[in-house]
């Protein structure tokens, strides 16, 4: 497998899905108290006047049953997809959103107003920075993910660095093992490590800001 090479739609590395199958194959079906990017619908109490989700919304969705009665869907999932979670057949016909207060209550209001964009069928547009990684968290980030991908697929450290590194490629062997890059690579696989093996991976869902202390 050429690990480098993959679609960049979802940064190109296997996040986990299943966990065991990569996201450009299955996007991750998270639950909602995980991630709060997840809309949760259910039905609407009765006496409202509601709005109703377009089939074209959904077509080209694939519901999945994450508990019984439960849905899954991703919409749009080729240009970022929104998660919506449904609870309940009349949920679909008459829908509500259910915004717990959590603490991430703030990404949960964002993502459903993301949300009723898609439904008016105007530009959807991401999340505020405020609510989102750092920038300098998430090539971070890609990078651990990179590097593990390439260590689940066989490579040495020397060959992910000449990927995450260019400079690495003209290295000789004793450059290489004195250079910052290796260490830099280590430290990327260590973190690597507990990112999946600790499931730490699943704070990157939900940062502390976003949850209540105990």
């Amino acid at each position: 497998m050429n690990w480098w090479a993959v679609s960049l739609t979802t940064g190109g590395y296997p996040v986990p899905a299943d966990p065991d199958v990569p996201a450009w194959i299955q996007p991750a079906l998270w639950s909602p108290e995980a991630y709060p990017g997840v809309t949760i619908l259910v039905e609407a109490p009765e006496g409202f006047h509601v709005r109703t989700i377009p089939e074209h919304l959904l077509h080209g969705a694939s519901p999945t049953e994450q508990q019984p009665g439960i849905l899954v869907v991703i919409v749009s999932p080729d240009d970022g997809g929104h998660h919506l979670q449904i609870r309940g057949r009349a949920a679909s016909a008459r829908p509500a959103a259910l915004i717990p207060l959590d603490g991430a209550e703030e990404i949960r209001i964002a993502q459903l107003r993301r949300f009723l964009k898609r439904l008016t069928g105007t530009s959807v547009p991401g999340l505020p920075r405020s609510l989102s990684l750092p920038p300098y968290h998430v090539w971070r980030m890609a990078d651990v993910i990179c590097a593990y991908a390439g260590r689940m697929a066989g490579a040495s450290q020397r060959e992910i660095g000449r990927v995450l590194d260019p400079s690495v490629r003209t290295m000789n062997a004793r450059q290489w093992d004195t250079s910052s890059q290796r260490a830099r690579v280590g430290r990327l696989l260590k973190r690597a490590a507990r990112l999946a093996d600790r499931r730490e991976y699943v704070s990157l869902l939900r940062p502390g800001r976003f949850r209540l202390r105990a």
